[in-house]
């Protein structure tokens, strides 16, 4: 899956990162992406946030995806905004070292998982702009063949 070729991401102009630097995906800024501020509204910053965890996700764990059909969808998210954003946003996403290890045998075990996904977006100066915490619940589907 393309997280980029949702509608809404799409609609928005979210698109992948250009491979150089750590981030995964960016958003261009636009007239109709501003605020009353003249700055990225904060919707768009979170519709980032969450594409972005969800491309983490698919990278993080592809070998995963390849073997069991899931379901993955946002449980719950937490924002901070700390910097107004300006320019170009770049993303980025990572999950600890302790969760990465028990997707699979949660999913192999339980059939499901919840997975908090840490994001960081960043200004064209590299300032953060807000940080996020989006929780997947990730259920596995089972075939009825």
């Amino acid at each position: 899956m393309d997280v980029t070729k949702i509608p809404f991401n799409s609609f928005l102009g979210i698109t992948k990162s250009d491979g150089s630097g750590t981030s995964l995906l960016e958003l261009h800024e636009s007239e109709q992406l501003r605020n009353h501020l003249g700055m990225v509204h904060a919707s768009a910053q979170f519709a980032l946030a969450e594409a972005t965890s969800g491309e983490y996700l698919i990278q993080k764990f592809k070998d995963i995806i390849e073997k069991v059909r899931i379901i993955p969808v946002v449980r719950r998210a937490e924002v901070k905004y700390k910097n107004p954003a300006r320019g170009r946003l770049k993303a980025k996403a990572a999950i600890s070292d302790e969760i990465a290890g028990k997707v699979a045998s949660l999913i192999e075990q339980k059939g499901r998982a919840l997975i908090p996904v840490k994001v960081e977006l960043l200004d064209k100066d590299g300032k953060i702009t807000m940080t996020a915490t989006i929780e997947w619940f990730v259920q596995k589907i089972e075939d009825n063949d």
